[in-house]
């Protein structure tokens, strides 16, 4: 045997013949029946959908806010913005349409990332739908899915 060369005893090697399977099946089942919140090992869903060429719908999400300097602006969905990046924004959708008082969490964060700026009186998030026809974009519809009058 080569000096250099380190053979795994009997033992050794089944421990990681059985961490290496159970890594891959929880690959192979998150992969199947996982969500994103399963991340690492799930699937990155928000990035692997297709839409059809007819009748199919592109879903967009962003936050709106009203200030205090009376203008209506669209927040920037990332740290150096908002706070908060906008996966985690997406992330949360569910919870922020349920409860939209987490939005109270951006608009102190604006506050605290950028005083200079007008503070939020109100935060919006929205929503839009575009449905398409042999691939073209035939109608768009906006709505509001929360709104939070910051506090």
């Amino acid at each position: 045997m080569d000096p250099g060369v380190f053979r795994l005893s009997a033992p050794r090697r089944l421990w990681r013949t059985l961490v290496a399977a159970t890594v891959i099946g929880a690959l192979l089942y998150t992969s199947s029946c996982g969500t994103d919140d399963d991340f690492p090992l799930g699937p990155m869903t928000q990035f692997a959908f297709s839409v059809k060429d007819d009748g199919g719908e592109i879903h967009s999400h962003w936050l709106e806010a009203d200030t205090a300097a009376g203008t209506h602006v669209r927040l920037p969905m990332d740290a150096v913005g908002a706070g908060m990046k906008r996966a985690e924004i997406e992330g949360q959708m569910t919870r922020i349409v349920r409860d939209p008082s987490l939005l109270q969490g951006i608009a102190d964060a604006q506050r605290r990332l950028h005083p200079e700026r007008p503070a939020l009186t109100r935060i919006y998030l929205v929503h839009q739908t575009r449905t398409l026809r042999d691939g073209k974009v035939v109608s768009t519809s906006v709505r509001n899915r929360a709104v939070w009058t910051v506090r």
